[in-house]
């Protein structure tokens, strides 16, 4: 992705009122693949939806529901892979709940995930411990954390720089045969 479209993908990030910050520090010795990172964030974002909202979600537009996009920072060999995450909150919440607390809700989500050791295919826990592997802040400047969190997008193999959690409602084309 050349520096052109780098700035076009953050002109328009810069556009959405991101509520969340999501890091997910490097971990070295058992890093998580990206598929691991998306699948997690895409079952924590449809768990905000339905807790949150009415059951009619899915077919919402993206202003009025809970999503997240995710950029992969790091190569793996001078500067370690870890991912950062902008979680979009819809601005009216539907469902009246006593503790409304967003942040807390991912940051159990994380906890009480099952993970998979990437080596040895062994499920392995994943805490919250003094080397704090994943943090989760509120967003304060939505240019400065889009431009931190997509600084690496024009460094990384085409298509890997960023994702998007929820999945596509692209429906097959039809074609005449």
């Amino acid at each position: 992705m050349g520096n052109t479209q780098k700035h076009e993908m953050q002109k328009w990030l810069k556009t959405i009122p991101w509520t969340h910050f999501i890091t997910i520090e490097p971990t070295p010795s058992l890093p998580f693949k990206q598929d691991e990172i998306i699948q997690r964030m895409r079952t924590m974002e449809y768990r905000l939806n339905k807790k949150y909202l009415k059951s009619s979600f899915p077919k919402w537009d993206a202003d009025n529901r809970f999503w997240m996009v995710g950029f992969r920072e790091g190569d793996g060999f001078g500067h370690q892979i870890h991912y950062h995450i902008l979680l979009h909150t819809p601005s009216v919440l539907h469902k009246k709940i006593q503790f409304e607390n967003v942040s807390a809700d991912i940051q159990m989500g994380w906890m009480m995930m099952p993970s998979q050791n990437p080596y040895t295919g062994k499920m392995r826990k994943v805490c919250l411990d003094r080397k704090l592997t994943f943090n989760i802040q509120k967003v304060r400047n939505n240019t400065a954390v889009v431009i931190y969190c997509s600084k690496w997008m024009n460094r990384i193999d085409e298509g890997e720089g960023f994702f998007f959690t929820t999945p596509s409602n692209n429906k097959p084309i039809k074609v005449a045969a």
